[in-house]
């Protein structure tokens, strides 16, 4: 069944701040949904939102890809990894997709301080596997977890990659990652506190995670209020500064450690409304 063209009040539920556990207080009205702020520790969020059974639906669309970070479509890949749009026409997302993937393992190289690649890389919402297969033919050892099951698809038949379909937490994954990734994934996920707590545990005592979201607090989000094009909120159930991704991550036993804004930066190039994150594993006590 494919996502419908108008959601709901019966489509949607109220949440509580991941959190502090309260409701929000109402920012934006865009029915059948709501933008929310939480009074104590300033998360936004949607509530009501999409129940589980209608986010399902809406990424298990055949169209759900399209038009956005993807271009028209992705219709083939080469043994490099690579893809293109339908017909083989220029298509200006994929170029920053292209741009993206190389500045991300450029950073990842960077952060681990420019030793070699290779190593265990889990990526939490790979998509169509694009930045997985790239990572893959850069020497790491790679798997993936995606919800779509047209994404996952993707990834499993076109790109020969391991990617699980489904939610992190029900992923057959051996812990010990050197590197986790999630990029434009926690502004997704039922919960962004047992999300990262999942990471957490996934990640080894002296990897890495590193993380893109659209951030509520940037220039565009401030200034367009509902008409700005990443509020999303059948998708984008979670809104972040740098300080709540600081407050969530600390909770799950994870330090921000580097916050990129920039859209200069290739890992964030173009981005005017989004950040890449880095964070480390907090030592765990004895």
């Amino acid at each position: 069944m494919s996502a419908p063209a108008v959601w709901t009040a019966e489509d949607t539920e109220d949440v509580r701040c991941c959190l502090c556990g309260i409701p929000g207080t109402l920012v934006h009205d865009v029915s059948p949904f709501g933008v929310v702020r939480c009074p104590r520790c300033d998360l936004v969020f949607i509530s009501p939102r999409l129940r589980p059974e209608a986010l399902q639906r809406l990424y298990d669309d055949a169209g759900y890809f399209e038009g956005g970070v993807y271009g028209s479509a992705v219709s083939s890949a080469d043994e490099g990894g690579t893809a293109s749009a339908a017909g083989g026409r220029f298509s200006p997302a994929m170029v920053l997709q292209k741009t993206w993937t190389a500045g991300r393992l450029r950073l990842i190289e960077q952060t681990l301080g420019g030793a070699p690649t290779g190593g265990r890389l889990l990526e939490v919402g790979s998509g169509y596997g694009l930045f997985l297969a790239a990572a893959r033919d850069a020497g790491w050892t790679t798997s993936g977890v995606e919800l779509s099951r047209t994404g996952a698809g993707h990834a499993q038949g076109t790109l020969g990659l391991d990617v699980f379909c489904g939610q992190l937490e029900d992923a057959p994954l051996r812990p010990g990652f050197d590197v986790v990734v999630a990029w434009d994934t926690v502004e997704h996920v039922p919960d962004p506190l047992a999300f990262w707590r999942t990471v957490r545990s996934l990640v080894a005592d002296d990897g890495v995670v590193l993380f893109s979201t659209p951030y509520v607090s940037s220039l565009p989000a401030r200034l367009l209020g509902t008409r700005w094009w990443t509020l999303k909120p059948t998708e984008h159930i979670w809104h972040f500064t740098p300080r709540t991704h600081a407050l969530v991550a600390a909770r799950a036993g994870l330090a921000l450690t580097r916050v990129i804004r920039s859209p200069l930066a290739p890992a964030n190039a173009g981005r005017l409304d989004s950040l890449v994150g880095i964070a480390r594993p907090i030592p765990q006590s004895s």
